[in-house]
């Protein structure tokens, strides 16, 4: 089990708001990078911006184009790609939405995280909380 505690991000509309970021670390073909992700359960899809992709060796396929709709009414052109990410002790293989541009966020969506993991928002307490399927298998073992 894994706990990590919102980060405060000051809202000019809100106020201070408490986000779900957590630090996660993606794995490509040549390098990783240390990158703090929005966990996200209203998004299907991770994403990523160009910059991170291309520095952890993501391959260019244009011919697999596609584009995901956001809130709002602009569309983001991205390549769909498989990619190892490790948070805390536990590595796995995600796919991700590798933006064609660079203003995106970094968004950890639901598609294969919420699969392999346990999410519980406790604001109130101001924890997260990521319980990795193995752990589930290991506690019905014993």
């Amino acid at each position: 089990m894994m706990e990590f505690q919102f980060r405060k991000v000051f809202s000019k509309r809100l106020g201070e708001v408490l986000k779900p970021i957590i630090p996660v670390t993606l794995i490509g073909a040549k390098e990783r990078a240390g990158v703090s992700m929005l966990l996200d359960s209203g998004a299907d899809l991770s994403l990523i911006p160009y910059s991170v992709g291309e520095a952890i060796g993501l391959e260019l396929d244009l011919e697999n184009r596609s584009e995901v709709q956001g809130i709002g009414e602009g569309s983001i052109p991205y390549i769909l790609c498989q990619v190892s990410m490790k948070i805390g002790e536990i590595e796995t293989s995600i796919r991700v939405g590798w933006a064609l541009i660079e203003e995106v966020p970094l968004i950890l969506g639901r598609l294969d995280v919420f699969r392999q993991f346990a999410v519980d928002f406790r604001e109130f307490e101001n924890k997260i909380i990521l319980k990795h399927q193995s752990e589930f298998i290991a506690n019905v073992q014993s």
